[in-house]
């Protein structure tokens, strides 16, 4: 007696898994342990004295202050209480004061200490430079409702920062500014200005309010980099919108508000490499809403209050590689409503959900080469509708669930994985099948495969 079709078809799929399973466990007598995942060690966190929050030694630029080229033009307008520097490349900081000769706008309080009561704007095409040994320290005021900052705007004007320490501060109480509910100094440049930032420190930065996060650049054409810099208890420690090649390397990032680096809005062809991002209030590094072409690479993110590492909402065609994320509170990395990204060659442990989240409608995602080690609940986790995943040549071991969970309606590519001591190696809900591969699935507590 034949079957009717439907049941030839779940009784053919039900067989291909079965032979697939036996497969399986039939070579994972044979198969050896991986070595353990080489962990990162996660220092505990510095502890930073608002009333001394310079911690680095002052960085040298070469010695004596470099000459301004070009006629410097700025004056102080009293009614915006802001500094406007007009023309001249390569300001120094005491070039500016003694242009604008008003003490109460900026000043001088200590061997390269400096104090700035009011907003520096850089336009015209003129450029600022900000640098050790004559500014080590530049403390942005707060005080009765002002709030000082350093903003390079337009086409062609620029901020260079090189070895300097720059902060909020208040007067008050003679530390940084540690409230942000009434404002504090920020950084911005915007509208195709240049801002690079190289030996620095910049902490204490910023608040909610849009263009005053702490350190940002905004808008198409305006670039430049932060390297070998330290940015701490800001909102955020980096916020870009619209922002095109912006270089993000070296630095440390740490107990900000809420994200460590935080790409925004149409933020393309970045460059995001061999910092440190830790103990930040929301995530460590996230790409979102359409940050396209990027490269995150080679970071350290560590034991920050949400996921390590996110890509959300159309930010397509994005390179996360060798990185290794661990201690984060959620997911060490998490895909999000995202397409066409590729996560390779990560080491992902220990973070208290799953190894490598993907997740919403994100599609045709490859997961390849990575270590998803330790993590409390899944190496890797596809959910909702992110179909089209690739999960290819990972290495997910020692998880507290499963070595690979899936739920979706839609096609799973799960091949040539070693899966090993998880409570289970592959967890099937939905549609999702695990086609004819070589995963290599042994030494897990229950079962191999579940379907359910």
């Amino acid at each position: 007696m034949s079957l009717p079709p439907a049941r030839r078809t779940v009784r053919a799929t039900t067989l291909g898994v079965l032979v697939a399973t036996a497969a399986l466990l039939a070579g994972a007598c044979s198969a050896p342990t991986p070595d353990p995942i080489a962990r990162q060690e996660a220092a505990p966190n510095e502890t930073i004295d608002p009333a001394q929050p310079c911690v680095r030694e002052p960085a040298s630029t070469g010695g004596a202050e470099q000459p301004a080229s070009g006629d410097v033009s700025a004056s102080f307008v009293a009614a915006t209480n802001t500094i406007e520097l007009r023309s001249g490349t390569g300001v120094s900081l005491p070039a500016l004061a003694d242009a604008v000769g008003n003490d109460n706008a900026l000043r001088q309080v200590g061997e390269g200490e400096w104090e700035l009561r009011a907003d520096i704007s850089v336009i015209n095409g003129a450029s600022l430079h900000v640098a050790a040994p004559e500014v080590r320290w530049l403390k942005l005021v707060s005080e009765e409702g002002k709030i000082a900052s350093l903003k390079p705007l337009g086409q062609g004007s620029g901020l260079q920062i090189d070895g300097s320490c720059i902060t909020s501060w208040d007067i008050a109480t003679s530390t940084a500014d540690t409230n942000q509910d009434d404002g504090r100094g920020y950084i911005l440049a915007r509208d195709g200005a240049v801002m690079n930032i190289d030996n620095a420190e910049i902490r204490y930065l910023g608040n909610g309010d849009v263009e005053s996060y702490g350190l940002s650049w905004r808008t198409e054409g305006t670039t430049g980099s932060i390297t070998n810099s330290v940015s701490s208890h800001n909102y955020f420690g980096l916020y870009s919108y619209e922002v095109g090649g912006l270089v993000v390397a070296d630095n440390e990032f740490h107990d900000n508000s809420l994200y460590g680096v935080d790409p925004h809005t149409g933020s393309h062809d970045m460059t995001i490499e061999r910092n440190v991002v830790h103990d930040n209030g929301k995530h460590g590094i996230i790409l979102a809403e359409d940050c396209v072409d990027s490269v995150i690479r080679d970071n350290i993110v560590y034991r920050n209050n949400h996921h390590g590492i996110v890509l959300y909402l159309n930010s397509d065609r994005n390179t996360i590689e060798g990185n290794d994320t661990f201690a984060n509170v959620a997911q060490g990395i998490n895909i999000n409503e995202s397409n066409d990204n590729i996560i390779r060659g990560n080491r992902v442990y220990d973070n208290k959900e799953s190894g490598i989240g993907i997740t919403q409608t994100s599609k045709n995602n490859l997961v390849e080469d990575n270590q998803a080690r330790g993590n409390a609940q899944d190496g890797v986790r596809v959910v909702s509708e992110a179909a089209q995943t690739t999960l290819r040549a990972n290495t997910l071991g020692e998880n507290g669930r499963y070595g690979v969970y899936v739920d979706i309606d839609g096609d799973v590519d799960i091949a040539g994985n070693t899966i090993f001591a998880n409570r289970s190696g592959i967890m099937l809900k939905g549609s999702a099948i695990v086609p004819d591969g070589d995963n290599s699935i042994f030494n897990n507590a229950e079962d191999a495969i579940v379907n359910d």
